[in-house]
């Protein structure tokens, strides 16, 4: 799965969970800033564990904190 579709599918999610527009949502901005609280991180992780097919913690929301970081991270995790 390439970095662009995991990025987009995260911009989506973030901004369905959070309650705003797509285009609101800078893959740069840690995610403290979308306001999401621990039920919508942990509803994102289990969505992106079954998306991506990848073990996927809560807790790397708070190691890898914005999008591209987290994506980054998860295409190491394929390789």
């Amino acid at each position: 799965m390439s970095e662009e579709t995991l990025r987009s599918w995260m911009i989506q999610k973030v901004a369905e969970e959070a309650g705003i527009k797509e285009d609101e949502i800078d893959a740069d901005s840690p995610f403290e800033s979308f306001n999401l609280d621990s039920l919508s991180v942990v509803s994102i992780s289990y969505d992106l564990e079954n998306f991506s097919g990848k073990p996927v913690d809560p807790t790397v929301f708070g190691e890898h904190k914005t999008i591209n970081k987290l994506v980054s991270w998860l295409e190491k995790q394929e390789s």
